[in-house]
């Protein structure tokens, strides 16, 4: 009886509610700033169909310029959008398309998600978590800006920065 008393017990994990969605490890997470921006912010222009923004500078004379600036965006959620603080600079002012209303750039907010590496360099995508426990996270791959089957992502989000070369 000695013999078999360790195998008496057996450890499980009961598994309530199934989910189903992309499994990544818990070490690719990583979370980033973005600005918010109102969706009417949001522009087609310049000689290309690229979505961007109206962003309003001053020149050395002090005069007041306005240019188009194409910008990624990482997430929408009803009516905003989250653009990549490193396009802009600190209180950058931004037009409204075919109105004379501005809004400044000061709203940050961060999102949690993973580095997609599928060609070449680092690329932030959004990811929406729907279960996890202490090793992996299931997400969602049904969204717009996030990630997709077999992308490849890095393994671990802390050693990668936005736009880093990626040499397997």
């Amino acid at each position: 009886m000695i013999r078999y008393a360790n195998e008496r017990y057996l450890d499980i994990e009961l598994i309530l509610e199934d989910q189903s969605g992309l499994k990544i490890p818990k070490s690719a997470e990583t979370k980033k700033d973005f600005y918010v921006v109102p969706k009417s912010y949001i522009t087609q222009g310049g000689n290309s169909s690229e979505q961007g923004v109206l962003r309003q500078t001053t020149d050395k004379n002090g005069e007041s310029i306005t240019e188009f600036l194409p910008v990624n965006i990482y997430y929408e959620e009803n009516e905003t959008v989250y653009l990549d603080p490193n396009v802009f600079q600190e209180n950058d002012v931004i037009i409204k398309p075919e109105s004379t209303e501005t809004y400044q750039l000061k709203e940050k907010k961060s999102l949690k998600g993973v580095y997609n590496i599928n060609k070449g360099y680092a690329v932030f995508k959004q990811i929406d978590i729907l279960a996890q426990n202490n090793k992996y996270t299931i997400v969602d791959t049904g969204t717009s800006y996030g990630v997709a089957l077999y992308d490849h992502i890095a393994l671990d989000g802390s050693k990668i920065k936005e736009n880093q070369l990626v040499v397997k």
